[in-house]
């Protein structure tokens, strides 16, 4: 069976979604990879939907054609969105037919400093940074579909390249907002920056210090 490193790709440009999910696109998770990954999840109508899943379709074709001789075909990465019952459990279609893409990418951290990351561009195709992105933004994002032929399976990955931000929301943790607040009298000084910020883990909560006596 297959097992190379040969693959089709090709560039793509979603149509405006709602970020949706784990979002982590200005700083990489390393819950699960010490390099790093910059991932979100990103919820399309289903004209867009549709089209995306019929182009990697494609890719995933002339993929088998050229390398894939004797592998199963893989699943894709852009599926018919679910809603979940938070008490039951149980999911059922969107009725709104939406689909939902996975895009990803490593960060490649090396001693500390970022190898790669994902260029955030705001609605007039300027660069952007240090924005907090959360749960309902509107984006679109730029990605590189690859085919591959691996392990048996040929199937094409979503590499994350470019976001743009159409309409902003920001992640507030906690889920609170200074709008909550009233003005008071009363203490006004600001402080300094954090020395360093943590890296956010793949479930969206913050990873702490290690405890000097915890096991290895």
């Amino acid at each position: 069976m297959a097992n190379n490193k040969e693959h089709i790709t090709e560039k793509y440009v979603t149509g405006k979604g709602e970020l949706t999910g784990f979002i982590a696109l200005t700083k990489p998770s390393t819950k699960f990879n010490k390099q790093g990954i910059f991932s979100t999840y990103i919820l399309l109508d289903k004209k867009d939907g549709e089209a995306l899943v019929n182009k990697m379709k494609e890719v995933r074709t002339e993929q088998f054609k050229k390398y894939g001789k004797g592998t199963k075909v893989a699943e894709l990465q852009c599926n018919p969105y679910e809603i979940v019952n938070e008490e039951t459990g149980e999911a059922t279609p969107d009725p709104k037919g939406r689909y939902i893409l996975t895009a990803k990418a490593n960060a490649y951290i090396e001693n500390g400093k970022i190898g790669y990351r994902p260029q955030i561009i705001n609605a007039k195709k300027q660069p952007v940074k240090n924005i907090s992105i959360g749960e309902g933004t509107i984006a679109r994002l730029g990605v590189t579909l690859s085919g591959y032929s691996v392990a048996g399976k040929t199937g094409v990955s979503v590499k994350l390249g470019m976001v743009q931000i159409i309409d902003l929301v920001e992640y507030i943790g906690g889920g609170f907002s200074t709008d909550m607040f009233d003005e008071e009298e009363g203490f006004d000084g600001v402080g300094e920056e954090f020395d360093d910020s943590p890296i956010v883990t793949e479930d969206g909560s913050e990873e702490e210090e290690e405890d000097e006596e915890a096991d290895f």
